[in-house]
């Protein structure tokens, strides 16, 4: 906890007449936090990907399968290809995306957008098959501009990432994160909203289009 943080939280407890916490407190706080209960959750009977696939799509997302990485640079190249697309993309800068084959007619650049970039790519930490949203992590290996600036949002999501529920990425995060990021963002589907006479208008506050390419068997 950084000091600015640490003294706002000493100036509400001193708000509240409390002191330091006793260790029996503390101890029972610690236990709740590591045992979080889950409560009712929906029952999913579909194999997880095809729920998810269908839930990005009732989003107005689309989504792509790709058996190997190979695969899924050729899909990626295919998506640019048939929208009309320059091909240029702006890449997260995390080792898996950097060690992918790209090809020498695709311009790659692995950096945070400027503001003006059209296509983002970025990897994914998690799939939630319950709502069709993914999960992103913030961190200088995935800087979070890209989720919402560039106009077109290519997300590579791995299939042994998609979990049942939101809880469930929880869960996952303290398994796999030895602290928590200074971000988690859940983006379900493009950007948008119905403020304009209650139409649906997609790109309002980020990305148009949302495209994610399953990686795996």
């Amino acid at each position: 906890m950084n000091g600015a943080r640490a003294e706002i939280l000493d100036n509400i407890r001193r708000s509240l007449g409390r002191g330091a916490l006793d260790a029996k407190t503390r101890a029972a706080l610690e236990e709740r936090l590591a045992q979080s209960p889950v409560h009712v959750q929906p029952a999913l009977p579909e194999p997880l990907a095809e729920r998810f696939t269908a839930k990005v799509q009732r989003v107005s997302g689309t989504c792509a399968q790709a058996a190997t990485p190979d695969e899924a640079v050729r899909a990626v190249a295919h998506y640019l290809t048939e929208h009309g697309l320059p091909r240029q993309l702006v890449l997260a800068p995390e080792p898996f995306l950097m060690s992918l084959p790209w090809p020498a007619d695709l311009r790659v650049e692995y950096r945070a957008t400027r503001g003006q970039d059209q296509v983002g790519l970025t990897g994914a930490f998690a799939g939630v098959a319950e709502t069709g949203s993914l999960v992103l992590l913030s961190g200088a290996a995935s800087p979070t501009t890209l989720n919402f600036l560039p106009d077109m949002h290519i997300v590579l999501l791995r299939r042994d990432r998609i979990v049942r529920h939101i809880e469930d990425v929880w869960s996952l995060i303290r398994k796999d994160c030895a602290s928590l990021p200074r971000a988690i963002n859940f983006i379900t589907g493009p950007s948008r909203t119905a403020d304009i006479e209650q139409t649906i208008q997609l790109g309002a506050h980020g990305p148009r289009r949302l495209h994610v390419i399953l990686l795996g068997g």
